[in-house]
């Protein structure tokens, strides 16, 4: 019968652990980062579009907090709050959702033209998430 022997496994293991605890603590840092340059990457472009006849809206865009489990995280990010009016035309009174006037600007109506600034905004930012993602992996991880 055949031996097998082993010399340094604990110190792979060891390593294995180490590098799992400097990634659980480096990606809600990094969704954080990410969500940074987004979020002023959006307010910049509803604002080219001209979005900021709404009032707060461009404001209203914000990050969530980090959410989600030990194998899943994720921020979120959207307009939040309410407007100070509400749909004039039907009647309705009550304070419509920011989330709501970004969704007609991004995607327009049969009598608006759709002001996309979430989709261009997400895709002209691309790389400087990319970087600052990763400016704070190298830094969290030692990489």
């Amino acid at each position: 019968m055949g031996e097998f022997n082993t010399i340094g496994l604990e110190d792979v293991i060891e390593a294995f652990s180490r590098r799992e605890q400097a990634t659980v603590e480096a990606v809600p840092k990094m969704l954080k980062a990410g969500a940074d340059v987004l979020v002023e990457a959006q307010k910049a472009e509803a604002q080219a579009m001209g979005l900021h006849e709404t009032g707060g809206f461009i404001n209203s865009i914000k990050a969530t907090a980090v959410k989600g489990d030990s194998t899943e995280k994720h921020i979120d990010i959207y307009p939040q709050g309410r407007a100070k009016h509400g749909n004039d035309r039907k009647g309705d009174k009550s304070n419509v959702r920011y989330a709501t006037i970004g969704f007609v600007a991004e995607y327009g109506t049969s009598s608006q033209q759709p002001r996309p600034y979430m989709t261009v905004a997400n895709e002209k930012a691309h790389e400087k998430v990319v970087e600052a993602q990763r400016e704070v992996w190298e830094r969290e991880t030692g990489q």
